[in-house]
């Protein structure tokens, strides 16, 4: 996919939004997403809850990570990222959707297509932490594949593998 062509896709409740690959030039939408993203530090301190901090956390993610954003009404309420070792073919994953946008699909769709282009890009293992109580999270993250990996369920994070 072109990162300049995202696909339209429909929602559980049949609501268009659109999604796709993004780069650099989709920066300034992705840092409003995050600046408006509530409540800060949702998972594992993420996303940042200052503002330098957070810029240098987004810019870092489109230098050294494949991005995909979802569009509502022309406005990011999700993104996603592969965070590659290409040495060792494997990659972290995150993801974070808006709230009100939240149990819609969304974050399904992202996930679908992150770990469409990671499988493309010669990646065979993709990982990711999450923490217990993040229910939301875990749910889609085992509906696309991912199992848990680690054995202790007492941690402060959780540690979930996907083979592609």
């Amino acid at each position: 996919m072109a990162k300049n062509s995202p696909t339209q896709y429909f929602d559980k409740f049949d609501v268009p939004f659109l999604a796709g690959e993004c780069g650099r030039e989709h920066r300034p939408e992705l840092v409003h997403m995050y600046d408006l993203f509530s409540p800060k530090v949702i998972a594992q301190g993420l996303p940042p809850a200052k503002a330098a901090e957070r810029d240098r956390w987004i810019d870092g993610l489109l230098a050294s990570s494949w991005n995909f954003l979802a569009w509502r009404d022309e406005q990011v309420v999700g993104h996603s990222a592969v965070l590659p070792n290409l040495d060792k073919k494997d990659a972290e994953y995150i993801v974070f959707v808006m709230p009100k946008h939240q149990n819609r699909g969304i974050g399904t769709m992202l996930t679908s297509l992150a770990l469409g282009s990671a499988r493309d890009r010669g990646i065979r293992t993709v990982w990711l932490t999450v923490e217990p109580i993040n229910f939301c999270a875990i749910s889609l993250y085992k509906k696309v594949g991912f199992q848990f990996s680690d054995e202790d369920e007492g941690e402060a994070e959780r540690f979930m593998v996907l083979q592609l």
